[in-house]
């Protein structure tokens, strides 16, 4: 280290490795040592076992992760930081311009920027801000946000009960300029409502651009399609302009009440049904209705690793209620927006509920997020959306 520094935190031996590694949390339970005069949300260095230097990143009282890496480099944590980090994230995502005008611009760990989420819808910026670290270089970011985005506004949604184990309160609120009830974003030429002050996450599933695509790609004019957890209806949509007859089901009125101006918006028809999933399947099943593609994405039902159990009986059972309403080689997409739900879990949740009622399936694809929600080979943890587009075999 260049200077001398008060405030560190210090490794136990061997625990080195995975932070040399890119690995950018560290536990509690890997520190030996903290500094009496850290404090919540300080920026402190991490040192090895032996008081090298490893890391400049955030500490944190109070939650599990106590260390979150901004750099591996003993370098400022200023401004000019933040404006080089926001440049290569753009740069990153410049292949999407073409594509649509709403992208997530930074992506916490993965960009190299924990606990700091960014969205931008068209001319609108939404951030979401996680840890006290952040919250505490705020100073720091924001203005080199504005300076880079130039937008028309800037809103927080760091309304996540992630803020809780921080000690933090969940907040809305404008931070910069004007942001208007509904903001109009393209994508791949259709066109979206989003509600960036009420809606879910930070007002649209951003991370869903690409299998959007690929089912668009799939139906066919004339097929049935069927989008459960609906949202406001993108999978449908996407569906409809390809003439298919789509069924979009969502508890939320109000969400149900957007994704109606969205087929306005795009000049196309869904049937909308504003009730539970686990009640309006058995009602489609008894009504008759079969379907060529259905889709399933519910939201993030498990927050911690305890709780993936009650997500498989979840998923398990919407799979199970679903699978008779699928047409012999009918496409189903299956989808865990949860870490704790790695690859075998969903595979083998959505093969016991085939097995069970022996139905032969045949697995088509695995996806995931859109390649502007990066996942970082060295951080696991940044591949949350996981998806298996199966296929119904002719029997």
């Amino acid at each position: 280290m260049t200077t001398p520094v008060r405030k560190w935190a210090k490794l136990k031996p061997g625990k080195d490795k995975k932070v040399r590694n890119f690995y950018p949390l560290v536990y509690r339970d890997e520190l030996k040592e903290v500094t009496p005069s850290v404090e919540h949300g300080d920026i402190v260095p991490l040192l090895d076992s032996q008081g090298k230097f490893l890391a400049w990143g955030t500490y944190s009282v109070h939650s599990h992760v106590a260390f979150r890496v901004l750099t591996t480099q003993d370098e400022p944590i200023d401004k000019d930081f933040f404006a080089r980090r926001l440049r290569a994230a753009l740069e990153q995502r410049r292949h999407l311009f073409p594509v649509t005008n709403a992208y997530r611009l930074v992506h916490a760990e993965a960009d190299f920027l924990p606990g700091l989420i960014v969205d931008c819808y068209e001319e609108i910026v939404v951030v979401q801000v996680r840890t006290a670290g952040m919250e505490q270089l705020r100073p720091l970011w924001l203005e080199p946000l504005t300076d880079l985005l130039r937008p028309k506004g800037i809103y927080e949604r760091s309304d996540m009960e992630g803020r809780r184990e921080e000690n933090l309160p969940l907040v809305k609120q404008l931070l910069f300029g004007e942001v208007p009830e509904r903001v109009e974003i393209e994508e791949h030429g259709l066109r979206f409502l989003v509600d960036v002050r009420e809606g879910l996450k930070t007002g649209f599933y951003l991370d869903q651009r690409d299998n959007r695509a690929l089912m668009q790609r799939l139906v066919q004019p004339e097929e049935h399609f069927l989008d459960l957890f609906a949202y406001t209806g993108a999978f449908s949509i996407y569906a409809a302009i390809k003439g298919a007859h789509c069924v979009a089901v969502e508890q939320h009125a109000y969400l149900v009440a957007l994704g109606k101006e969205q087929t306005a918006l795009n000049k196309v028809h869904v049937e909308f049904r504003c009730g539970n999933v686990f009640e309006e399947l058995p009602r489609l099943a008894q009504e008759g209705q079969t379907f060529d593609a259905i889709v399933i994405d519910p939201p993030a039902l498990a927050k911690r690793e305890e709780q993936v159990a009650s997500l498989r009986k979840a998923i398990y059972r919407v799979v199970r209620d679903a699978l008779p309403l699928l047409r012999p080689g009918g496409r189903m997409l299956v989808c865990s927006c949860v870490y704790h739900m790695d690859w075998s879990d969903l595979t083998e949740t959505v093969r016991f509920a085939a097995s069970d009622l022996q139905v032969p399936l045949r697995l088509l694809a695995q996806t995931t997020q859109s390649a502007d929600h990066p996942i970082r080979l060295h951080f696991p943890e940044s591949q949350y959306l996981r998806c298996l587009l199966v296929q119904r075999d002719l029997e």
